[in-house]
């Protein structure tokens, strides 16, 4: 089982008041506890960021950059892997976008329906 700490004991290890612990929650760099209220708890994981932060602060950095670097690393972290995607242009001002993982029978359909709309886009009325 994952050891947890109440709030002083967070800070103490830490070494930031529990104020601005709250604080980090709020402002979304540091996760809720792990369960709330009067027992509240918080995990390694909590510590860990903390010593994130102090660290990213000492290089000089905001709380707002703080909190999209953090957050920006664990969106990439779960992040599933990169699609990669064709470009097909269709006329000088129109770029269309399409997924290169498509089935031939959809990219086929998909070719078909870019062919009708260019020709659309650059008839002159």
């Amino acid at each position: 089982m994952k050891k947890e700490l109440k709030l002083a004991e967070l800070a103490k290890q830490a070494g930031v008041p529990a104020r601005t612990i709250r604080l980090y929650i709020t402002q979304g760099v540091l996760p809720r506890p792990l369960r709330a209220g009067r027992d509240a708890a918080y995990g390694e994981e909590h510590l860990a960021r903390l010593r994130a932060i102090r660290s990213l602060q000492r290089e000089g950095l905001t709380l707002a950059q703080i909190r999209a670097r953090l957050v920006g690393e664990e969106r990439q972290e779960s992040r599933a892997p990169a699609t990669l995607w064709q470009s097909q242009q269709i006329a000088p001002d129109v770029m269309i976008m399409v997924r290169e993982d498509v089935s031939p029978w959809r990219r086929k359909r998909i070719a078909e329906a870019l062919s009708k709309l260019a020709t659309l886009i650059n008839t002159t009325q």
